[in-house]
């Protein structure tokens, strides 16, 4: 019995223990969960002054890098300022901070490095190992490493000649080149382009009048498809057509003069977001009215065109004799017939003007802009040192200057970077 009421003490005692167990863990939560929201509050409170502190210090070197152009130009070159130099002293504090901000020039943009003192908890901390990922926010020192090459500069063959409409319309390193980049002369694939040259040249193109001439001068009616009033005869080899109409759904009255063609019309759109936006409120068209439009082919029409046959009338049996078509008076034929002007075919493009004294009462001339181009290039060498190196040994190993090294043309330098964060 003694041994039962034992062992039961035993059993109180331990949920006694249990209790004050889980109220002390409670107790620890609660000053931890309360250390952590304190420490957060903390921490986020003196970031925010931090970064207010390194704006301050960077809108005051920036300005000074400005005023006296201290930026550095050549990519991974770098410019160190020390705080002591600026004209207003910055504080924190009630203390001065001191310290650095270095500029470095990172391909086209600049990275900026602060390392100050006597800040407080705002002072810079040592910075780590380096890695290859730049995160720009974060406070960072760039370190740079260099090799180059060498470098053979070439020029290529120049292209043919190519028309204006053949030629962009927009600016590539500052060139106007051809549309397709095949007309473009051949340069090895790993050829670096240096220098886009076009050369233009005026082209000419041209065409002639050409008349019916007439022996007899017999009195004709103008051109009509039907028989003129006062005139009994038509002559068929003054017979001319005249201009296609414009596609109309109308379809047009039928007489035998007259030539009618048909061809399918559409409604043309392009989208806007989820939205069909209908070309002229959804005219038809057998054309597409620009490159963004699409034909919607649940909407089609017939649409019709046509053009007609027209003549020169004459009374009696005596018509005109005609020559053939001729830009020159024949021989034999005296009068010229105004009327049934026509003109050749363009000529194909030339860089010689065929216009002269002798042709130039019915010769017609245009002229376009041809161009064509030659590539300067280079071919840079493989790497020449077996390792990357600092900017020290490189100007060690070349004798030169990295401003001398970057101005010689034989020689390309290659720059990696390497970033250490505070």
């Amino acid at each position: 019995m003694d041994q039962v009421k034992e062992i039961f003490s035993k059993i109180k005692i331990s949920n006694l223990a249990k209790k004050n167990i889980k109220g002390f863990l409670i107790i620890i939560f609660i000053i931890l969960f309360s250390y952590f929201i304190i420490s957060s509050f903390i921490k986020g409170s003196r970031n925010k002054t931090c970064n207010n502190l390194r704006e301050e210090i960077l809108s005051k070197t920036d300005l000074y890098y400005n005023e006296f152009n201290l930026l550095p130009v050549l990519n991974g070159d770098s410019v160190t300022i020390n705080l002591s130099d600026l004209n207003d002293t910055i504080v924190f504090k009630d203390y001065a901070v001191t310290g650095t901000v270095t500029y470095t020039k990172y391909n086209d943009t600049y990275i900026k490095s602060i390392n100050i003192d006597n800040a407080d908890y705002c002072s810079t901390k040592e910075f780590g190992k380096e890695t290859d990922k730049y995160d720009e926010n974060k406070n960072v020192e760039v370190v740079t490493y260099y090799n180059y090459y060498k470098i053979d500069s070439y020029n290529s063959k120049w292209s043919e000649w190519y028309p204006s409409e053949d030629i962009s319309k927009e600016e590539t390193d500052g060139v106007l080149l051809p549309l397709d980049e095949k007309d473009l002369p051949y340069i090895p694939d790993n050829a670096v382009v240096t220098e886009y040259i076009r050369e233009t040249k005026t082209y000419y193109s041209y065409r002639d009048k050409q008349w019916k001439f007439y022996k007899n001068n017999v009195k004709y009616s103008e051109y009509s498809s039907t028989q003129p009033k006062g005139y009994t005869n038509k002559d068929e080899s003054t017979k001319l057509t005249t201009t296609p109409t414009e596609w109309s759904l109308d379809y047009p009255e039928e007489f035998d003069y007259r030539h009618i063609t048909s061809k399918t019309g559409y409604r043309w759109y392009y989208m806007d977001g989820n939205n069909k936006i209908y070309w002229n409120n959804g005219e038809y068209s057998i054309e597409s009215p620009g490159d963004e439009y699409k034909k919607d082919n649940e909407n089609i029409v017939k649409m019709y065109s046509y053009y007609d046959d027209i003549w020169r009338w004459y009374n009696g049996d005596t018509r005109r004799i005609y020559s053939s078509y001729s830009s020159t008076m024949p021989n034999g034929y005296k009068y010229k017939d105004e009327s049934t002007l026509k003109y050749t075919n363009w000529s194909k493009f030339t860089d010689e003007s065929k216009i002269d004294k002798n042709n130039k009462s019915y010769r017609e001339e245009r002229t376009d802009t041809y161009s064509r181009y030659l590539i300067k290039y280079d071919i840079y060498s493989l790497p020449m040192l077996d390792n990357y190196v600092t900017l020290e040994e490189l100007e060690n190993k070349l004798g030169k200057s990295y401003e001398e090294i970057n101005n010689d043309k034989s020689i390309k330098v290659d720059v990696i970077f390497k970033f250490k964060y505070e």
